[in-house]
């Protein structure tokens, strides 16, 4: 190199040197700061640590604390509610806030008309129900202007046919999620239904009522939102979409179809939106998804249960949403479906039309407030015999059996078939009758009778010389469920053929739901199963058509109605006749048929449903016109002494809480002036003990010979179960009238007696002497047959009292459902059951009750550990017209800190003698109940209940914790009574009266 470039390098050595010495210094100080952040680092999460660390040693003191403190105070200074033990789970703001935050756009997946016929759609698809409706107001009538009317000007609809209107409900989305929407004014106040006979003041009590149990559902069903949660996809199909959900199918209020499911993303989508300049831009945004739900399946084995609803994206959706890994996690909300709202509504608008006149309103208030029994000529001694089996046996003989028609009636049920046949028979052109009533407690045969009833009415018993005529009556049968509709359709079929019953279904009802053997007797699209109606022509060769209450507003949409398809015949006389028919063609006289098109209108289990659920299908059968066609015949069965309708707001239990059956029976003829008794019964005999307990719903009336005669019949002759099964609730609910006709079966009885003692070999027998001291009231006959201990050893009856501990576990499964456990004594439960099946019993024989849903769950997942998948298990609701070979009842509440909650909220068997009813009436051959005697002590039924176990030699197990000191119980001031009413505050509820029914005494007289 050359000597410049020599210099050059020696003067850049020094800078060199330099700059490498600053970069040193530089990773020095970046490796200090670096080390220093780590141990800043550490030294947090070493102090996070500790903190943990001291609130556990915190909390495992103030429990071991808490736990001392228990063991000290003997009882809280105060009683405990509900509310201080069930609390809604707790959910973070930030995902509070998904709900909460506005979206940009909503994608509606559900079909409104098939859930609900009749609402709009863009584009109508011709399978949905509203459709059919519409397109049969074209084809049922021609639709030409009505020509009834003076001076041109018509009367009635514009068309013969056209469809009704519907009180419409949009959906309220939002209700729950807001504060200020919680409490709304009431505009609708209430009136004494005992008392009024005004339309307008009764139409806008259950208006009120009807939108207040609406909201308490929304409020409720709230409590069942999901955050962060995934859908599962369907194999089968993408239209389709999967949530799970642990508990849904125990929740309170259930989960139905057709409820509406909000899903809002976690995570916002990406798309076009437009910006301020006009123009469209990329960013994200929140969106909200409607859809509805499908099915509802609970899951097996431990694993969740599986919500089915609607996801029909359409590519653009999709696209959006981009999931196509099924990864994205949602925020969902149910809201509950306004179907049943809107049709009761729509019920309750047409009490109040406004073309109906003075008379014609008074014709309505004949029904819904009776004042007098109707006047109906009686019948012929040939016209009362009844004949059993129908005449044309030999078509019919294969499935005689199904409908019970062959088998003989007792006098009580052949009294309802005589009323039912009298009003056929002497029908009335003025006003509807009011409606007749036959009541009975589960085994005496309503069904039966109620079968006999429908083959008498449609000609299929042959009274002894009544010459066989054209039989034109047609009847619509309704029910408030779907089973129930469902068994009284398998049982007409072994009456009528094929085509003469017409099961209808809502186009919502999943097929998959339906029986196969009811299938036959619907109507679906064809290439579908999607229910639909039948063609116009298709009505007339219908003789029975059966659906729920509510489906019948299907027919009052399509106008099916008495009423309307008078108005059609009228219009259409009136267009013949007139000159401008345009059909070229003159008539002399044209005659409009008296027969109306629904002769006869039965309801079964009528004791079930809301009065405006009962106003579908009146609505579709009574014609208010005064004179000239012949009116319909409406009948009741059921039984309101058994459960109510099922409502959740705490101010409707006297108006939307009490059946159109149990007013009519309560009834007083004092609101005309009248006497004191009710109209359709008299009052409770005098002998009877009358009793605080706060029971106030026991119904007061029986079966009355000679002055009611045409109203209402009590059945007592029980033909199901042993005869002790009947002795308490015939003292408790039915005033001591119940008689027991089955006939004995010794071999039945030998093996479940033997089945019994291996149950009662589980525990020792409660010992506790009786004693009668000088200062008893009670008789020493009385003393010596029913105070004494008498070991029944043929009555098929078993307690086993059980000290356990009852929690709530509204925070394990689904918030807010007021559900408790009582886990020891669902395990004392499954080894009762697991005794029985052990020794011979099988699984589909054995039932397990609860009235907590709770409890239902722990006892299903003990049963299903141990294989056990035939047990039927579920609440006392589960099991209303069900019965069971053998019922193990588990009454959950060992805390009678709790018995007065539980009246207060009508939560289960304490306090609710309805409940308590159906508890002690659903066992065939083996009656188990497992429970706290003490928190059972509190009850008044009860309490009889307990010594009635006692008396008998039927009570094992736990004993009262007041007699663990004396091994004597005195009679001092005892008092024997037949009946227990509970509806007087006068008297000490019942503590100093021993129940014992007329059966009781029967039994133990002929054993002695």
């Amino acid at each position: 190199p050359s000597p410049s470039q020599d210099n050059k390098r020696e003067k850049r050595l020094p800078q060199n040197a330099a700059f490498l010495n600053l970069k040193r210094k530089t990773m020095d100080d970046e490796s200090h700061r670096r080390a220093a952040a780590m141990a800043v680092k550490v030294a947090a999460k070493k102090e996070k640590k500790a903190r943990k660390e001291a609130r556990k040693i915190a909390t495992r003191e103030m429990r071991r604390q808490f736990a001392i403190s228990s063991q000290v105070v003997a009882k809280p200074t105060k009683p405990l509610t509900g509310a201080a033990v069930l609390r809604d789970k707790f959910v973070p703001q930030h995902l509070n806030a998904i709900n909460l935050a506005p979206v940009y756009d909503r994608w509606v997946l559900c079909d409104n008309e098939g859930f609900d016929a009749g609402s709009g759609s863009p584009t109508p698809n011709p399978s949905n129900m509203g459709h059919v409706i519409a397109r049969m107001s074209e084809d049922f009538i021609p639709r030409v202007s009505c020509m009834c009317g003076e001076q041109g000007r018509p009367i009635h609809r514009p068309y013969f046919y056209s469809p009704a209107s519907v009180h419409r409900v949009p959906p309220d989305l939002s209700f729950a999620l807001t504060d200020k929407n919680r409490v709304r004014k009431n505009n609708f106040p209430p009136v004494d239904l005992d008392e009024t006979t005004s339309i307008k003041e009764y139409a806008t009590t259950f208006r009120g009522a009807l939108r207040s149990e609406h909201e308490e559902l929304l409020r409720m069903y709230e409590k069942y939102s999901l955050f962060r949660c995934r859908l599962e996809r369907l194999a089968a199909t993408d239209k389709k979409a999967c949530i799970l959900v642990d508990g849904i199918s125990d929740a309170r209020p259930s989960l139905q179809v057709s409820d509406i499911v909000l899903l809002r993303p976690v995570q916002p989508v990406v798309g076009p939106m437009p910006d301020r300049w006009g123009g469209m831009q990329v960013s994200q945004y929140a969106i909200e998804i409607e859809s509805r739900v499908l099915s509802i399946v609970r899951g097996k084995g431990g694993m969740p249960d599986r919500v089915t609803i609607d996801w029909d994206l359409n590519l653009q959706q999709k696209d959006t949403l981009r999931d196509h890994a099924w990864i994205r996690e949602y925020a969902i909300r149910f809201v509950p479906s306004s179907t049943i709202l809107e049709r009761s509504l729509t019920a309750l608008d047409w009490l109040e039309m406004e073309s109906l006149s003075e008379f014609q309103e008074s014709a309505l208030r004949d029904i819904l407030f009776p004042v007098t029994a109707p006047i109906v000529k009686s019948l012929t001694t040939e016209q009362r015999h009844i004949s059993y089996g129908v005449p044309t046996a030999t078509e019919y003989s294969s499935r005689l059996d199904i409908s019970d028609i062959n088998k003989p009636l007792n006098d009580l049920q052949s009294s309802f078939v005589r009323m039912v046949r009298a009003r056929t028979l002497d029908p009335s052109f003025e006003v509807t009758r009011p409606p007749c009533i036959l009541t009975g407690p589960a085994g005496t045969g309503k069904t039966k009778t109620l079968i006999y009833a429908i083959a008498d009415v449609l000609g299929l018993l042959r009274c002894n010389g009544q010459q066989q005529q054209k039989n034109t009556n047609r009847v619509l049968l309704c029910c408030p469920s779907h089973a129930a509709s469902d068994v009284l359709t398998r049982r007409l079929s072994g009456l009528l053929k094929r085509s003469e019953i017409f099961r209808m279904y809502d186009a919502s009802r999943p097929s998959n739901t339906v029986p196969s053997y009811i299938l036959p007797f619907t109507c679906q699209v064809p290439g579908s199963d999607r229910f639909t109606l039948p063609p116009p022509n298709s009505w007339t060769g219908f003789r029975v058509i059966v659906c729920t209450c509510t489906d019948a507003h299907l027919l009052f949409r399509a106008q099916i109605t008495n009423l309307a398809i008078r108005t059609k015949q009228q219009c259409f006389r009136t267009f013949l006749l007139s000159g401008r028919n345009r059909l070229g063609l003159s008539f002399g006289e044209v005659t409009v048929d008296e027969d109306p098109f629904f002769s006869h209108l039965f309801i079964d289990e009528a004791a079930q449903a809301t009065e405006p659920e009962i106003l579908c299908p009146i609505s579709c059968v009574v014609d208010p016109h005064l004179g000239g066609t012949r009116k319909v015949e409406i009948a009741l069965i059921g039984d309101p002494r058994q459960l109510s309708p099922r409502v959740f707001a705490n101010n409707v239990h006297d108006s939307l809480g009490r059946s159109f059956m149990e007013r009519l029976l309560r009834r007083p003829v004092t609101c005309m002036g009248g006497g004191e008794e009710s109209l359709l019964g008299p009052t409770v005999h005098p002998d009877s003990l009358i009793n605080s307990g706060g029971l106030s719903d026991l119904i007061r009336y029986y079966a009355s010979v000679d002055g009611q005669e045409q109203l209402t019949i009590f059945l007592t002759e029980n033909y199901r179960g042993h005869p002790s099964f009947l002795m308490m609730p015939s003292s408790f609910f039915y005033f001591d009238r119940l008689k027991s006709a089955k006939l004995p079966d010794m071999d039945s009885l030998i093996f479940w007696c033997e089945k019994l003692r291996k149950v009662e070999a589980l525990s020792s027998p409660v010992d506790v002497s009786i004693v009668e001291t000088p200062e008893t009231s009670v008789a020493a006959p009385m003393f010596d047959m029913f105070a004494r201990i008498h070991r029944q050893t043929t009555w098929p009856i078993h307690f086993r009292g059980f000290a356990g501990t009852d929690t709530s576990v509204s925070m394990e499964h689904v918030s807010g459902t007021d559900s408790w456990q009582n886990i020891p004594e669902a395990v004392a439960t499954v080894e009762i059951i697991s005794t029985l099946i052990e020794n011979g019993v099988a699984p589909i024989r054995i039932g397990a009750m609860s009235p907590f849903r709770g409890q239902v769950v722990a006892i299903r997942k003990l049963l299903r550990e141990k294989h056990y998948h035939d047990v039927n298990v579920g609440t006392i609701e589960n099991y209303q017209a069900v019965e069971q070979d053998v019922i193990v009842l588990s009454l959950t509440r060992a805390n009678k800190w709790f018995v007065d909650n539980d009246v207060k909220k009508r939560m289960g068997v304490f306090g609710q003698p309805k409940q308590a009813n159906v508890a002690m009436t659903r066992a065939e051959n083996l009656f188990i109940v497992v429970g706290d005697p003490n928190a059972m002590w509190m009850d008044p039924c009860w309490r009889q209940w307990l010594r009635f176990c006692c008396r008998n030699g039927l009570w094992y197990g736990q004993g009262l914790k007041q007699w663990d000191a004396v091994q004597s119980v005195s009679l001092k001031g005892m008092k024997f009574v037949s009946t227990l009413d509970l509806t007087n505050k006068k008297e000490d509820g019942g503590k100093n009266a021993i129940v014992v029914s007329t059966l009781e005494k029967i039994h133990r007289l002929h054993q002695a």
